[in-house]
């Protein structure tokens, strides 16, 4: 069985550029080495249709040769626009098309094994959210969270949510680290 591994991230490559301290280009680098990674390693990866990081592990996979990346476009434009993400699903193997953004942001961190958190934002936010909340009520699939530490100011996610889920939560100091604790992990 093929894994599945969600990916999480900011869509505002100027604002966590700003509050990380780092560069676009530097951010933008290290989510072509996720998608590379993930790539060699035959996943299946599910990526909102949106830009930032997310793109920019989703365009990395695809031209490293992955062949299993599934889009969750939201139908509606509700309760905030779609016509923007119309533009990343060319790039999808699978299209899922999902309700709304309610819906597109709960599927991303409930149906892989695992997610793999490319920086915050409040959007982020919500995605940690719903996997505490998943946790909490014993739903989806989530065996694992993996937070690239170089990708988030401070280091961690915020201690609310990581205390309710450190049973999951891994954290990759750097991004080339994240090949060698993926081979901890697998399918099923």
């Amino acid at each position: 069985m093929t894994l599945k591994v969600g990916i999480i991230g900011p869509t505002n490559m100027k604002k966590l550029s700003k509050l990380t301290g780092k560069s676009e280009e530097f951010l933008l680098g290290k989510a072509e080495e996720v998608g590379r990674i993930l790539a060699s390693r035959g996943y299946e990866i599910w990526v909102n249709s949106d830009g930032g990081m997310v793109s920019g592990v989703a365009h990395a996979y695809k031209k490293a040769g992955g062949k299993k990346l599934l889009m969750l476009y939201p139908k509606k434009g509700e309760p905030w626009p779609n016509k923007h993400a119309k533009l990343y699903i060319q790039h999808a193997d699978k299209l899922s098309k999902q309700p709304n953004w309610f819906w597109a942001n709960y599927q991303v961190v409930t149906a892989p094994d695992i997610c793999i958190c490319v920086g915050l934002s409040s959007g982020t936010l919500s995605e940690l959210a719903y996997i505490k909340w998943n946790r909490q009520f014993n739903r989806g699939r989530l065996k694992h969270l993996v937070v690239l530490q170089e990708l988030v100011r401070g280091k961690k996610i915020p201690p609310e949510i990581e205390v309710e889920l450190w049973d999951i939560l891994l954290y990759c100091k750097r991004t080339g680290e994240l090949s060698a604790l993926l081979n901890t992990f697998s399918a099923g």
